[in-house]
């Protein structure tokens, strides 16, 4: 007879989480996977106009290629997915000044600035060499000199305060938070998502959701969409017996052997758990690893690429709200007539705009504008304004501080070894970290399943020529980078 295991979330997670367990153990397990919308995918969404049938990113910007870390490069090509490169020179908007050079910078921040700013890169980067960054998450950053202290902390090493404000503005697209909000070593791993020797990005041709379909398509696991999950006990077998809301209001059960639960901290936290020791246990798991931030993502659709000439690359950095990444999105160089360009905001701001109408969001990116760039209502053609806020948003911090052992995050209650957590969070916010997550809890089960019912068909690395975090060693090299680059 056929093991059940439930997976809770019908995210990236949950659902590489099915497709690796599938293809591990064929028709020895029956998957399903609880969803409380009304679609999969979680933060990977992109989103068709149909009106013009072009397509943009509402959810996730890019994915990221890190040293040393190619599971999720893995991943895409293992399931036969196009992409395309996200590439720009560092082009920022100070106030409503271009700066795209060195000459430039230095007219910017001027020559203390500049050298301030290059020791502060030489010991970033000496402290985080690309092999260590691959492994970000790993209990050895505990030990890290700028993990405990703020990001802000971390910056007035630079004793510049227009360098400090410069770095964070810099960042904080990415980050999704304030220097004040995380740790230095995660704003430092943030910014070296623009560094070449740590990492490139690239998005997927038709979409970045083209992952979750692809997915989604592999897989035969029963799919419950609308279905929120309101308790969880224990059942009269080892397992575990998990109820939920169907989407007509009646409460179902489901008895499972095992359960992946992919949620959120804000998530896991509407969950009634029945036993009052796993209660207090992920209680605690919630309360360290809960430090959600927010992100809106606003995107125009103009009648001309009025850009592309100042910004002709994918992207460029401006220091309005904080600190927004704004991408271009456009299906050619503009000469079709119509120009996409997309705001990340993040943090703060994006939490201050999510609470007013579209409208008056659009207004505010519209202010934002360089001047540079004569992108006037006249030439909007449509606006989109999508929130990522609350459950949806990102974690500020992953992993808390201090990190504690991959087998505590991922089963916090070694009582309930069949009860794993997978999530970005865990490591960062991202689909590398979420693919690192579900890869180290797909490891742990399949050990229990094998057990139980005879070795796997098949294994993680023959499908991805990926390993569990838990051998670090097995995705580590030698690598010697010059510490001395300035940005």
């Amino acid at each position: 007879m056929a093991e059940t295991i439930g997976i809770v979330g019908g995210g990236f997670s949950g659902l590489l989480t099915a497709y690796l367990l599938e293809r591990m153990f064929k028709d020895r397990l029956e998957l399903v996977i609880l969803e409380a919308t009304d679609r999969l995918g979680g933060r990977v969404r992109s989103s068709t106009d149909l009106d013009s049938g072009l397509t943009y990113e509402a959810g996730a910007a890019e994915f990221y290629d890190i040293e040393f870390n190619s599971q999720l490069r893995a991943l895409v090509e293992h399931l036969g997915l196009k992409t395309r490169p996200l590439v720009a020179t560092p082009y920022f908007v100070v106030g409503d000044r271009v700066v795209r050079n060195d000459e430039e910078f230095t007219e910017l921040l001027g020559v203390r600035g500049m050298e301030r700013l290059r020791r502060f890169w030489e010991r970033g980067t000496a402290l985080r060499p690309p092999e260590e960054y691959a492994l970000a998450g790993q209990e050895s950053d505990n030990g890290h000199p700028w993990l405990r202290p703020t990001f802000a902390e971390v910056l007035s090493e630079m004793d510049d305060s227009y360098c400090e404000w410069f770095t964070a503005m810099q960042c904080h697209s990415d980050l999704a938070t304030e220097p004040a909000n995380t740790s230095g070593l995660f704003g430092m791993d943030n910014l070296l998502i623009d560094h070449p020797g740590y990492c490139s990005m690239y998005t997927l041709t038709d979409g970045n959701e083209k992952l979750i379909k692809a997915l989604a398509e592999r897989i035969r696991a029963r799919v419950l969409l609308e279905t929120p999950v309101s308790e969880i006990d224990a059942a009269e077998t080892s397992g575990l017996r998990v109820k939920f809301q169907s989407d007509v209001g009646e409460s179902n059960e489901l008895e499972v052997d095992a359960l992946i639960v992919t949620l959120p901290p804000r998530g896991i936290r509407m969950i009634r758990w029945r036993d009052t020791q796993l209660q207090t246990v992920v209680s605690s798991h919630v309360r360290h690893h809960d430090h959600s931030t927010d992100y809106l993502r606003v995107t125009l659709y103009c009648r001309q690429k009025v850009w592309r000439h100042q910004f002709p690359e994918d992207y460029f950095v401006s220091d309005a709200f904080g600190g927004v990444t704004v991408y271009d999105q456009s299906p050619d160089d503009g000469t079709s007539g119509v120009g996409v360009q997309s705001w990340l905001l993040a943090g703060a701001s994006a939490r201050e705009q999510s609470g007013r109408a579209d409208s008056d969001v659009i207004k505010s990116v519209l202010a934002a504008m360089p001047t540079s760039i004569p992108l006037t209502e006249d030439l909007i053609i449509k606006c989109f304004v999508d929130r990522w806020t609350g459950m949806a948003g990102v974690s500020a911090k992953p992993g808390g501080v201090p990190l504690r052992p991959l087998s505590q995050r991922h089963s916090p209650d070694p009582r309930w070894p069949q009860l794993q957590f997978v999530g970005d969070y865990l490591y960062d916010s991202t689909l590398c970290g979420a693919l690192d997550s579900v890869i180290f809890a797909v490891d742990r089960l399949a050990d229990d399943v094998t057990r139980r019912t005879g070795p796997a068909l098949t294994t993680i690395v023959d499908l991805l020529g990926a390993r569990p975090r838990s051998n670090p060693s097995s995705l580590s090299a030698s690598f010697f980078l010059d510490a001395a680059r300035s940005v």
